[in-house]
């Protein structure tokens, strides 16, 4: 339905598809009680004049949009009453001659109304569209996504989803269709409600509750109107709260879970093992504590060790002025012998959640294809999600959770989190903290499912999130990196669901490709495979050798918004015993749905897992790829290599010259040509010493092709275990194209940390030959500052700079740095430049590696 209203708008302003947009035009559109309002703002220097189109669309039927008007004196105004397009929905716009200033900013109004038979929530598009008076040429078109709930007799109920014992939280709910009606809260323990703990008569739409429990207990609410349209209302969809008897703890450290918004303090039992290697008697030795955050405050300040080497500790925690997501303290016990010992603190802020339904996603949207919360004996399986909004003014992001295999229309939960500009916040955990599935602490409280990030108000394209998915063992972590998928990377025939401004839909069934996969001695590989669109989607899921040889095809369809993942898929599901090195393809038959993947190769000695993350070879195309951080290099203290696999997607065999850049500017080292078939795998074992007869090296290796060609590069840079077994990263091939030049918006690089559990490097690497003046920019959390740092690359220069944090002076001492960001800019030359970080667990050394956005 969005692709008439859209092409029909596009072909009333005869729009040009590759004009340029000298305006700088950001839009917002907020809703409430069936009113809503765009803001449109000049970003820019200049002034924006033209011929300005305001409008605003529903894909949904029996939906109504009147008494659309604007601040900007737009006076030609037509709606879909006065003009009505079969099958467009319902649409209001307004056209006219306007010029705004720069920082000025003209807002659009209207209300939305229902026919019987439309839903509660509908979705909107507000859009401003500037053209050139004289030439008709495009100056500006921007759009936001946004839905307004109209009220019914069923209340929508909100609670959040974790508490620790003693601290109040609140259950909140929606109006009801008849104003001013008192409501009935009914309290369980039980999902069924077989037993009620408490009923409430409320005049208004919240109430709040307070437990206090020795034993992690879980309770649900629901909720109904007295009285709505003569009756007594229907009973709103139940929601839970997990109220912990205790923050749960790991070897990693505290995280304590409450409402965002709690203002008193919250009080955090830790308990510090001192470490008694090498000891004398720690009975009778003092010690005093402390913490590198103001919001922290330890006490005792200081004691005597007991005989046992265990100091039990409060941290009082202050939420009052903090952030949503995890806010990071170190506590610092010193012994007055010397030893030292740091433990982080997290006291996590979490927004209320509500059950909803997956919608198609606007263009700006995120969406991570898995995140997951296990519960057990050595440690959570666990995913930590990042979000940064890089932009000036805060943004609303709508994040939902789809369980695994269920339909996403009705098993979604969401919740709504601020994030104020330039900042990034730490959704540690995601899955338990923030929708509460994992937190009783019972080994079958455990989910798996998609994560959907949506900026709700306006359509800013600086959204930025990672994921690491991992597990906790005596040891350490280890862990793999989740990516972000844009929504319109999602592989669809449907033009309809693809973000304005219109993309050409593919020639032929889109096809994903995931390579480095194996089934063998030495590797497994899972499966996980999500729509995004929240429309039904079929197709074909096929195993490759790297031969090119069609080894098993099995059609898949997911339901929408529906997540699914297969263990040990080429085994089990594939009927494939052993695949030393194979590829894998996610074809889309459908014409509904926009699917994507991945694969999670793990380690059978290690169980050290790596994802692969899809690339669609259609669309990747060029005469030049680079993999960076492969090398070879060994010592008494380490070792590291990388294995390189080549694809050629295209429909001819290529010619393929590699050479290797060495790190820091090196002598370059070429490789002889070499040539892959259509659908052919090169697969390079160990490629620095194989392929270019050196060994002690490192950096960027380059490959061309004499024509454009539709390759599709990736390594893996690993260590061998001494106990048997490998750690490694997946690193992607990067274009030219997908790198940054001068005047691009810079790089974002997310989740690095600098502490006693982890280090993060950062890797850079010029990919034309041609020189940069790079500025490289570290900001943590709390700090109101940032620094900065710039230096030259040369054409085709790797550079690693190790414990990058440290550089810039952060992460010293007891100053541990848990969530931080850094940013690569181009300043001059015309060069472009691509980077990474990899985060490296002390204790594990397994690499994470975080690919730049």
């Amino acid at each position: 339905m969005r692709s008439v209203i859209i092409v029909t708008f596009l072909s009333l302003i005869a729009l040009p598809s590759l004009a340029a947009t000298p305006c700088n035009l950001e839009i917002s559109l907020s809703c409430a009680s069936g009113h809503c309002t765009s803001t449109t703002l000049n970003a820019g220097p200049n002034a924006c004049s033209g011929e300005f189109i305001a409008a605003l669309f529903s894909e949904q039927e029996n939906v109504t949009i009147s008494g659309f008007t604007n601040s900007l004196g737009l006076e030609e105004c037509f709606d879909s009453t006065t003009f009505p397009i079969p099958g467009a929905g319902a649409f209001a716009i307004c056209a006219g001659e306007a010029a705004l200033a720069p920082g000025a900013s003209f807002t659009t109004t209207a209300t939305i109304g229902t026919l019987p038979g439309a839903p509660s929530t509908i979705p909107l598009i507000a859009v401003t569209y500037v053209s050139d008076i004289s030439t008709g040429d495009e100056l500006a078109f921007v759009y936001a996504f946004n839905d307004v709930t109209l009220p019914t007799c069923t209340p929508t109920v909100n609670v959040p989803p974790v508490t620790l014992t003693g601290v109040p939280y609140t259950v909140s709910w929606s109006e009801v269709s008849t104003p001013n009606t008192p409501f009935i809260v009914e309290e369980s323990t039980a999902a069924d409600f077989s037993a009620i703990s408490a009923t409430r008569t409320v005049q208004g739409t919240s109430t709040q509750f307070e437990h206090s429990v020795n034993t992690s207990t879980t309770y649900f609410y629901r909720v109904r109107a007295v009285q709505c349209s003569g009756a007594p209302g229907p009973s709103s969809r139940t929601v839970s709260i997990v109220v912990q008897a205790r923050p749960p703890s790991t070897s990693r450290g505290t995280d304590a879970v409450v409402p965002f918004g709690t203002t008193t303090p919250v009080p955090i039992p830790l308990e510090v093992r001192l470490s008694t290697t090498g000891k004398k008697a720690l009975n009778g030795t003092t010690f005093t504590t402390g913490s590198d955050k103001p919001f922290a405050t330890v006490t005792p300040a200081s004691g005597t060790i007991p005989a046992s080497g265990s100091i039990p500790l409060t941290v009082t925690a202050n939420p009052a002025t903090l952030p949503p997501g995890a806010n990071t303290a170190t506590v610092t016990v010193t012994t007055d012998t010397g030893q030292k010992t740091t433990v982080p603190v997290s006291i996590s802020l979490v927004t209320p959640v509500n059950p909803s339904g997956k919608t198609l996603p606007p263009g700006n949207a995120l969406i991570i294809p898995v995140v997951t919360h296990v519960n057990g004996s050595g440690g959570p399986f666990q995913s930590d999600v990042r979000l940064t909004n890089a932009g000036l003014g805060q943004v609303k992001y709508q994040v939902t959770y789809t369980p695994t295999q269920t339909d996403g229309t009705t098993s979604s939960k969401s919740t709504t989190v601020p994030v104020d500009g330039g900042s990034t916040i730490a959704l540690n955990d995601i899955v338990k903290d923030f929708f509460g599935i994992g937190a009783t602490g019972d080994i079958g409280d455990a989910g798996a499912g998609a994560l959907e990030i949506r900026p709700l108000n306006n359509s800013s394209t600086q959204t930025y999130a990672s994921s690491r998915t991992f597990v906790t063992t005596s040891k350490g972590t280890l862990g793999q990196f989740i990516a972000a998928v844009p929504f319109p990377q999602f592989a669809t025939k449907a033009l309809g669901i693809l973000p304005i401004p219109g993309q050409t839909p593919p020639i032929g069934p889109p096809t994903l490709s995931l390579q480095q996969v194996a089934q063998s001695t030495k590797f497994r590989t899972n499966l996980g495979i999500v729509e995004g669109s929240g429309t039904p989607a079929n197709g074909r899921i096929r195993v490759f050798n790297d031969a090119g040889l069609l080894l098993h095809e099995k059609t898949f369809s997911l339901r929408p918004g529906e997540h699914r993942q297969f263990g040990n898929y080429i085994s089990l599901e594939a009927g494939i015993p052993t695949l030393d090195d194979g590829r894998i393809e996610i074809v889309v038959d459908s014409d509904t749905g926009a699917v994507s993947a991945y694969a999670s190769v793990l380690d059978n000695a290690t169980t050290d897992p790596m994802a692969v993350m899809p690339v669609q070879p259609t669309l990747s195309q060029a005469t030049r790829y680079v993999l960076p951080g492969m090398t070879d290099f060994v010592s008494p203290f380490s070792n590291f290599h990388s294995d390189v696999r080549i694809y050629n997607g295209g429909s001819a065999a290529v010619t393929v010259t590699a050479t290797l850049y060495p790190e820091s500017n090196g002598t370059p080292i070429p490789a002889a040509p070499f040539s892959i078939a259509a659908g052919e795998v090169k697969a390079i074992d160990n490629v620095v010493p194989t392929t270019f007869n050196v060994t002690g090296k490192g950096g960027s290796i380059v490959l061309t092709t004499s024509a454009p060609s539709n390759l599709v590069t990736t390594g893996r840079t690993f260590s061998n275990a001494a106990e048997g077994g490998t750690y490694g990263q997946f690193i992607p091939g990067v274009t030219p194209a997908e790198g940054i030049g001068t005047g691009d918006r810079p790089l974002q690089i997310l989740q690095l940390e600098q502490s006693a559990n982890f280090r993060s490097n950062l890797g850079l690497a010029e990919l034309t030959g041609n020189k940069v003046t790079v500025r490289i920019t570290a900001l943590i959390p709390d700090s109101k500052t940032a620094a900065s740092t710039e230096f030259d690359l040369a054409g085709n220069e790797f550079r690693q700079l190790g414990s990058v944090l440290t550089g810039f002076g952060f992460g010293q001492g007891n100053a541990n740095v848990y969530n931080a960001r850094i940013t690569v800019q181009v300043m001059s030359g015309s060069g472009r430049v691509t980077a990474y970080g990899s985060v490296i667990d002390n204790f594990t050394a397994d690499p994470t590696y975080v690919p730049a956005q």
